[in-house]
């Protein structure tokens, strides 16, 4: 088990950590994995549909839950990602897929792709809600129980290496910062895959993970004047690294993206006065851009090594709560929250405590460290650098559920603040706590792992 420096565990001031589940042991046994994946493409009929700036007239390309089914013989365990804007955010969903699939809450990762060119289940009007939540739910169950019906020995391996298709948005636009191209500011450009294969080392699965949100497309009319369904980046580089490998399953995660964007998009300047639509076109730009991503992730998988078919499966959530803060004087409707017309200072007082739910999930000495929020990138990089251990990825857009009170949206660093950036100008986030107070939580749980494992 590769594990960096020890660190300082001690609570920080004003952070409340509340357990979630009840701790289980980390026994190791013989790792078999399967794969499954299927369709929630929204049906015909619930066209066109739409909510703001996503008005769809009908679909380009199917989008998929894709789900990895992990058994070391004592723990099971699922990775799970959604090509949709938001997972579910009904307790009920998830209960019912721990119950059909016999795991535990804590072993369920589970997260979307956050594709700006899909809508969450709550975004479809009137009864397609409830006819989209069944379809999902159906499609994940279905998903998950194919890949249990598929488990077979396997190995695990993890590698990292680099992709330049991602950049800083926080560009500055007269006194203030605004979403745009920046291509100085800070911006993580790792990649990271975690392959899963056969013991003659055929490829089953890969998780795939990379800081990057799925807008390359959003807005773009392309066709008939209208937008049209995608799955954006991670949809076209999980078919860009399936068509590669005969049955994988290629499972996207989205790393730490809260100021990330594609580095060339559709829609140029899209909160701008002069912005340009290049409609249809842009999925040139999509199939551009997602083979440069995908072709790093191919490389990886096939010169992944050192892996093992010997796994501990061990997972944990805990919520950070943090100070929060509050608009002192009532929203003015005509003053835009966001965009390129964003005020650059918001005058802010104390509020309500925000939740942080965080999600680990160990398998081996491979920290899955999950958020239902928004990390902007450089505190995904200082959560992996001062992680306990080496191999740890960052996923963001995990569940946010109606029993944790005040779920956190985006978070921002603390400089995020002074720049400001346009994501923190109005954050419910006071700044100060949430970056240390992450970093401890995640380093705590894996701490707890470890006096498990050498028990």
């Amino acid at each position: 088990m590769k594990m960096k420096k020890a660190i300082n565990t001690s609570v920080v001031l004003l952070i409340c950590l509340f357990t979630l589940n009840l701790t289980a042991a980390a026994q190791s046994g013989n790792l078999r994995v399967g794969a499954g994946k299927v369709s929630i493409t929204p049906p015909d009929y619930m066209f066109p549909t739409g909510v703001e700036h996503k008005n769809f007239i009908g679909v380009h390309d199917s989008v998929f839950v894709r789900s990895i089914v992990l058994d070391n013989g004592i723990t099971r365990a699922a990775l799970v990602s959604l090509e949709m804007g938001n997972p579910p955010e009904k307790e009920e969903f998830y209960e019912a897929i721990t119950r059909e699939l016999n795991i535990r809450a804590e072993h369920l990762f589970i997260s979307a792709t956050h594709s700006h060119n899909t809508l969450s289940i709550d975004q479809y009007p009137g009864k397609n809600a409830a006819i989209y939540y069944d379809l999902v739910i159906n499609a994940t169950i279905k998903s998950l129980k194919d890949a249990t019906a598929r488990l077979q020995p396997a190995r695990v391996g993890y590698a990292t290496g680099k992709a330049y298709v991602n950049t800083n948005r926080d560009q500055k636009i007269g006194e203030g910062y605004h979403m745009g191209y920046n291509p100085d500011g800070p911006s993580d450009k790792t990649v990271t895959v975690v392959t899963f294969t056969s013991l003659s080392g055929d490829p089953i699965a890969v998780y795939a993970n990379y800081p990057c949100h799925a807008v390359l497309m959003y807005r773009a009319k392309t066709r008939d004047g209208h937008q049209e369904l995608s799955g954006d980046l991670p949809g076209a580089t999980s078919r860009y690294i399936e068509s590669h490998f005969n049955g994988l399953v290629a499972v996207y995660g989205d790393g730490a993206a809260g100021d990330q964007n594609p580095l060339f998009m559709a829609t140029y300047n899209q909160d701008a006065p002069d912005v340009y639509d290049t409609g249809a076109a842009g999925y040139a730009i999509l199939d551009v851009m997602s083979r440069r991503l995908g072709e790093e992730m191919v490389r990886l998988i096939r010169a992944t090594r050192n892996t093992y078919s010997t796994v501990s499966i061990w997972g944990k959530k805990k919520i950070v709560t943090c100070p929060g803060r509050k608009r002192k004087y009532p929203a003015d409707p005509n003053v835009p929250t966001g965009g390129y017309l964003a005020p650059s200072v918001i005058e802010m007082v104390d509020g309500d405590p925000v939740s942080i739910p965080l999600h680990l999930l160990m398998i081996g000495d491979i920290a899955f460290a999950g958020v239902a929020g928004d990390f902007f990138t450089e505190i995904g990089m200082h959560i992996k650098e001062q992680s306990v251990f080496d191999r740890t990825l960052i996923v963001t857009k995990m569940p946010k559920l109606s029993k944790v009170p005040n779920n956190v949206g985006y978070i921002p660093t603390d400089k995020a603040y002074l720049m400001p950036s346009e994501k923190a100008i109005y954050n419910p986030l006071k700044p100060g706590c949430a970056e240390t107070s992450v970093i401890d939580a995640y380093n705590a749980m894996m701490n707890e792992y470890i006096s498990l494992r050498t028990k």
